[in-house]
């Protein structure tokens, strides 16, 4: 029998699964190696509730982008050489499944995975969860027709369960968003989507993840792990050894050396995004915007306009690069041209938890009766993590609560890397 969980993992998907958990009647511990409030991945975002960009990462013709961007440090894609073996062999995974087969797995494994996404984050506002959440919908726009066109057949898995994309003129756009530039031709206009400020949905889950019980360990970092056979009896967190019944691996980027320690290494790594917050009040919207070419996220928030944007492969650590932060810059003034010149932007990163195949890890770590997994989500980390929670919920009941998430398992199970 199932009493106590100890999740390891404060960020967005770490808090989604304790409060599912401590809802479904589990004693919760959570820890994590930051200190409290604490800046990370889960609230250096673009805030986005997006079933529709539900996508693998590695798409159709990525080698080829790849390959061109590597050259320039501002680009919206760049792998940074390494020498280092699992970096290389982790690129070479992933580029293997740059196909439309594999591509189109992915994407139907992700339309089902998010059939209740919207449903979830309704359910945690009538539950009390405090948040800035906005359901204005979604822009995406183009400099170039055919580049739209390639993305409204991405986003066609999801017509079925009922997030649509109409396209729209350049004018049409304009009508929505007046700061849009005579340079954006076309686009979509993506009704159900939403967005959210991170932060506050961060806080919002741990506060009331606390009102439930959910006790917190900070400056925690997990060093070792205790097992007895297919078992593990505890985890070492900041000196101190912390038992349960059940373990839930939900570190982002990190969960891949923290599988390690549990027996079983998982190919997670991270993919560096950059993003600045920008309170000139010169550009305002209300949709969120996505600048297509530029791959760069728009944010509008009730105090400041979020971009975030670029992928870097190849580096573990927070560093900024001021090159990577004035090429998102650059490229909002091709779609936003009132977005001023003379601002400097001071931004963060963010370590995206990549998988080769571009789909999330959650189920069971294979080896251990009592470790699931819950990582892998790369860009989608706040849109997948209520249904991801649903699913270690499901993995704990046997399949007899959360039947309807359930079904939508195997393509996300750690066992496809053994």
């Amino acid at each position: 029998m199932t009493d106590s969980a100890v999740v390891v993992g404060a960020g967005v998907i770490g808090l989604a699964t304790a409060y599912r958990l401590a809802r479904d009647g589990l004693a919760v511990t959570v820890v994590d190696a930051a200190s409290e409030g604490a800046a990370g991945t889960s609230v250096h975002n673009a805030g986005w509730v997006v079933p529709i960009m539900s996508a693998p990462v590695p798409a159709p013709g990525m080698l080829g982008k790849a390959v061109r961007w590597m050259v320039r440090r501002d680009s919206p894609l760049y792998i940074r050489p390494s020498p280092r073996p699992e970096h290389v062999r982790f690129m070479v995974r992933m580029l293997r499944h740059c196909n439309p087969e594999d591509f189109a797995h992915g994407a139907e494994a992700l339309t089902s995975l998010n059939e209740r996404t919207l449903a979830l984050f309704d359910e945690y506002e009538e539950d009390g969860v405090r948040f800035e959440h906005h359901r204005t919908g979604q822009l995406l726009v183009f400099t170039s027709r055919r580049t739209m066109e390639e993305y409204r057949a991405a986003t066609a898995p999801m017509e079925r369960i009922g997030h649509t994309a109409v396209p729209l003129s350049g004018d049409e756009l304009r009508d929505l968003e007046p700061a849009l530039g005579k340079q954006v031709l076309t686009g979509l206009r993506c009704p159900r989507e939403r967005h959210v400020d991170p932060v506050s949905l961060v806080r919002g889950m741990e506060d009331r993840c606390r009102g439930l019980g959910v006790r917190f360990l900070r400056d925690s970092r997990v060093t070792a792990v205790r097992s007895r056979g297919r078992a593990v009896d505890s985890v070492l967190a900041g000196g101190q050894e912390v038992e349960g019944d059940l373990f839930v691996l939900a570190a982002g980027a990190h969960t891949g050396p923290l599988a390690r320690l549990a027996g079983h290494p998982l190919p997670i790594r991270p993919g560096k995004g950059y993003g600045f917050d920008d309170t000139s009040g010169a550009v305002t919207l209300r949709h969120s915007v996505y600048l297509g070419e530029a791959k760069v996220a728009v944010t509008p928030l009730s105090d400041r306009l979020r971009f975030a944007g670029t992928m870097e492969f190849g580096s573990f650590d927070g560093a900024v690069d001021p090159h990577r932060l004035r090429g998102i810059a650059r490229s909002a003034r091709t779609y936003l041209p009132g977005f001023p010149s003379a601002v400097q932007p001071h931004g963060w990163t963010g370590l995206r938890p990549m998988t080769p195949d571009g789909l999330p890890v959650v189920g069971p770590l294979p080896g251990k009766d009592n470790v699931l997994v819950a990582a892998g989500h790369s860009m989608l980390g706040v849109t997948l993590a209520p249904v991801t929670a649903d699913l270690v919920s499901a993995h704990i009941a046997g399949g007899r609560r959360s039947a309807g998430t359930a079904h939508t398992a195997a393509p996300f199970s750690p066992r496809r890397f053994t």
